[in-house]
């Protein structure tokens, strides 16, 4: 069914997708609670609560946005899924037990959990189990760690449940018909996948499941982490029905998390906004999108705004935090310190944009100190790791600084802050051709931000390669503003190689450009 009506290039939502898409929400809210996934419960809800359901009550605003988007024509379907109903059967017995071990799991109690669903075998108690036994398993990895950056921090201390768990998970694949596989067993087989450095074996599982139940946005977050370029996307897309507003939202934030700030990318996110004109998650893409893109006051109003609407959401305001430290607010930086504590100081959010104002300060011993608590409360706070690595660098702890980057990286590959932090890092410490290898992954991963170029020409220069310097700086000459400083590069550079005609006109254009400004 089509979602949407199109006419006089206007875009109109469909009431009966509307309500169509409101149930199937409700059914997965209580689907995902059911199975203690609350942080795919609450997006859902989230979801539920951004939809337009009250079109007699809305505003002439409203009204005006829903005539005039114009976008690409698309329909964006809501759940073709199978029957999640016939994983929810199982015995009186297994039904008892299941709702003991549930609330043993919601007060985290996941070894009692674990013991009282030993014996059940329906795919749903065996999920709660499985998935009770994993985080069981990363509870005690953390506790064997020892302090941040310590030799047992990271890797070193792997979850000891992983392997138990593939084990069982696979036999049951096996012994199982491939129609009837539960979507969260192969979810949870996604991500204890991952978890062995597997990513390229989760896709599979992960895609499987998301076809079977579009709903549990954590699978879709897992199979995020399973892509590391762009160029991976198109092929995960062409493996599930990309027409699914799932699969739109999935795109987006994919898109988001690689930088690809682009006309398409924008253009798909006003589709999902004109069906989830509340929905603050989507606010919050868009406000990181414009802040890849280096717009740092839309990307500012935009979470002026998000916070208006929910001033004690946390998700993702350590991003905010970071926009105000760029453009040096630090009274507005102070105020959002204060609120986010308020509303939870034990939140890795909330000590990140603590330590963000102190940086701002240039108090980086208690930067640090906070970005060392972020990381107590939650190992894998990509933000906590990288920012730590440039307080350690403003403090000439460039070992720690290596150290904090690495372990960013091993969180998440895609983070071009940590590979560009290293790039510098080891420039400080004059190894030039490692400085290279990282400021070249940089590149890669954000190629239209000039600064990435920048630091590639300064590296070639560095090492005497004056030819490939040019070319770098010639890159990223055409991706900014007539620059001075780049501009008296090429200048210079060109004279170095004997090229004075080429030098000549720089510096022309070099006298040209710093007269305008």
């Amino acid at each position: 069914m089509s979602s949407m009506t199109s006419g006089n290039d206007s875009l109109q939502v469909d009431p009966t997708f509307v309500g169509q898409l409101q149930r199937d929400l409700e059914q997965a809210f209580n689907v995902l609670s059911d199975r203690c996934l609350y942080e795919s419960a609450k997006w859902t809800a989230e979801a539920l609560i951004g939809l337009d359901l009250e079109d007699e009550d809305a505003s002439a605003d409203d009204a005006d946005i829903m005539q005039d988007a114009t976008v690409a024509r698309t329909q964006l379907e809501y759940a073709d899924a199978s029957d999640i109903t016939m994983f929810d059967r199982m015995p009186a017995s297994e039904r008892r037990k299941y709702t003991l071990a549930k609330a043993c799991f919601s007060c985290r109690e996941y070894d009692r959990t674990v013991m009282f669903l030993d014996k059940c075998n329906s795919p749903k108690c065996m999920f709660l189990r499985l998935f009770a036994k994993y985080i069981s398993g990363e509870k005690k990895k953390e506790e064997r760690s020892e302090v941040i950056l310590g030799p047992l921090d990271g890797d070193s201390t792997p979850n000891k449940e992983l392997a138990i768990i593939i084990g069982e998970l696979e036999l049951y694949f096996r012994s199982s018909d491939l129609s009837k596989h539960d979507p969260f067993l192969l979810y949870l087989y996604g991500i204890v996948l991952i978890k062995h450095k597997c990513e390229k074996a989760a896709v599979e599982p992960l895609i499987r499941s998301v076809k079977l139940y579009p709903y549990n946005w954590g699978a879709w977050l897992e199979l995020l982490a399973c892509v590391s370029t762009i160029d991976q996307l198109p092929s995960i897309l062409a493996q599930i029905p990309t027409s699914h507003i799932m699969a739109k939202t999935f795109e987006v934030v994919t898109s988001q998390e690689l930088f690809q700030s682009t006309d398409a990318v924008f253009a798909t996110l006003s589709q999902l906004e004109i069906v989830f004109p509340n929905f603050q998650f989507l606010k919050v893409q868009r406000a990181l999108l414009c802040y890849h893109a280096l717009e740092y006051n839309e990307s500012e109003k935009l979470f002026d705004t998000v916070l208006t609407v929910d001033p004690h959401r946390l998700d993702d305001m350590d991003m905010y935090s970071n926009i105000l430290y760029v453009t040096e607010q630090r009274a507005k930086l102070a105020y959002l310190a204060q609120l986010a504590s308020s509303t939870d100081k034990f939140r890795p959010e909330t000590c990140c944009i603590i330590a963000n104002y102190y940086s701002l300060k240039s108090e980086h011993e208690k930067a640090v100190v906070y970005y060392r608590r972020a990381l107590t409360l939650n190992r894998n706070c990509l933000g906590a790791w990288t920012l730590m690595g440039h307080e350690y660098v403003e403090l000439k702890n460039i070992r720690a600084a290596i150290e904090s980057y690495r372990r960013a990286i091993g969180v998440n590959s895609k983070d071009v802050r940590a590979w560009y932090g290293l790039g510098q890092a080891y420039e400080v410490i004059e190894m030039y051709y490692y400085s290279f290898f990282y400021y070249q992954r940089a590149a890669a991963l954000k190629p239209y931000d000039h600064r990435m170029w920048v630091a590639l020409g300064n590296c070639f220069e560095k090492l005497q390669r004056p030819t490939e310097a040019i070319k770098a700086y010639k890159r990223a000459l055409s991706l900014s503003e007539m620059e001075v400083s780049i501009l008296q590069k090429l200048s210079s550079l060109h004279a170095s190689i004997g090229d004075v005609a080429s030098a000549a006109r720089y510096s022309q254009l070099c006298k040209e450009a710093d007269t305008q400004s």
